[in-house]
């Protein structure tokens, strides 16, 4: 198909006097003939989507670009403050640090260079400075369109959701089967998916063994509560009968391969009852003559930000919990594996005088999986307080040595 604007372009050109004139007078002839020169240029420019790719640089084109859509003046050093968590006027009341001195100012430079061309080449005389030159030089956007450069923006927002698409095909050795398909069910992805799987194309991994019972209950428990719906079922804990529970959903939690729904149920303790999916036992039920309770905002992220895992042990409560490293190896092991979000690096590994050795810390409220996750580390970690985890964690291994003390 022809272009348009090249065929009124040769018209013009061609015939300039001709059955145009009544409708372009001679003095903006010329005018338009240039605009539409310009317009060839860029529609033939094989240009690059400024907000394509991924680090500093293409942090700061959407830093610059969202500022800029506010139609005021920006400088660069504001789009560095904002970047860097400053307040505005920075630079201007710590003259200690210059702008041009920051750790990826040439990003910076590029970035805003990238930007006002994209917005100029889009949309000429979009764009106006303050006149200033130097650190004090601004940029503001005057151009008709709130959103100039959405299409480039909505083609990343495209992109992303490909990427994210195929890393789902990929991650067919990730995810449990059941599950995969519930989500998937009846599409194209799925049978691609399926047949790459067949063939030994798949390329991504899990060593969590997927096979676990009532796996196929997650899509279930996740869709209940997106759609807040109360459930029944029942439940039998190892070693005992099973109970019947009326169970409101709220939140799902996988810990060392085990998937575990909290929420509300019609037994002690109340809130954040804690079922894990293999334990379930029969069938659920959607029950439609009892309200949903919703778990409080924030609830469950203030429920777990305190330990490893999933129990709260009674009486338990936050501690400084200090582990001392007896190996380099295993001391940036730990630092690259923390136990816990709050661990931090209290004792660099090195020598001192009682011997060699590192230390972290943790603020954490002690449970079982906690001290489960230090004894997987042998003889290599020491518990130095509080004094009664370092008891706990005593006592275990003294009983495991009891075990290897008999003769078989």
């Amino acid at each position: 198909m022809t272009h348009p604007i090249p065929l009124l372009f040769n018209s013009l050109v061609d015939n300039p006097l001709g059955e145009h004139k009544f409708i372009f007078k001679k003095k903006f002839r010329y005018k338009i003939i240039l605009y539409l020169c310009r317009v060839l240029i860029v529609i033939n420019m094989p240009t690059k989507n400024i907000f394509a790719g991924i680090g500093v640089r293409t942090t700061f084109v959407n830093i610059l670009y969202e500022q800029l859509m506010k139609r005021e003046f920006v400088t660069l050093a504001d789009i560095m403050c904002i970047k860097r968590g400053y307040p505005k006027g920075f630079y201007d009341n710590n003259p200690k640090r210059t702008l041009s001195g920051e750790k990826f100012y040439g990003d910076l430079k590029k970035a805003s260079s990238e930007v006002i061309k994209a917005l100029e080449l889009a949309y000429p005389g979009c764009i106006e400075d303050n006149g200033k030159s130097g650190k004090g030089k601004a940029f503001r956007y005057i151009g008709q369109e709130d959103d100039p450069l959405a299409a480039e923006r909505q083609a990343i927002e495209q992109k992303r959701l490909e990427d994210y698409v195929a890393f789902c095909k990929a991650s067919a050795g990730i995810l449990p089967s059941s599950w995969f398909s519930s989500y998937f069910e009846n599409t194209q992805l799925l049978l691609d998916t399926n047949r790459e799987v067949e063939s030994g194309a798949s390329h991504i991994c899990s060593s969590l063994e997927q096979n676990l019972t009532n796996i196929d209950l997650l899509p279930v428990f996740n869709k209940a509560i997106t759609d807040k719906k109360v459930l029944k079922f029942s439940y039998q804990r190892f070693g005992q009968q099973p109970f019947e529970l009326l169970f409101h959903p709220q939140y799902l939690k996988e810990y060392n391969g085990r998937w575990f729904v909290f929420g509300e149920a019609d037994r002690e303790p109340h809130q954040a009852y804690n079922v894990p999916l293999d334990r379930i036992v029969g069938e659920l039920i959607e029950v439609n003559d009892v309200e949903y309770i919703p778990a409080p905002k924030g609830f469950y992220q203030d429920f777990f930000n305190n330990i490893t895992g999933v129990t709260h042990e009674k009486d338990a409560k936050v501690e400084q919990v200090v582990i001392r490293t007896k190996t380099e190896y295993q001391h940036g092991l730990l630092l690259t594996k923390p136990l816990h979000h709050s661990q931090r690096e209290s004792l660099p590994y090195g020598e001192y005088e009682d011997g060699s050795y590192g230390e972290v810390t943790l603020t954490i409220e002690p449970n079982r999986e906690l001290r489960g996750k230090i004894l997987l580390y042998g003889e290599n970690l020491e518990v130095m307080k509080p004094l009664l985890l370092r008891e706990q964690i005593k006592e275990i291994i003294t009983k495991q040595m009891e075990l290897y003390m008999i003769e078989r």
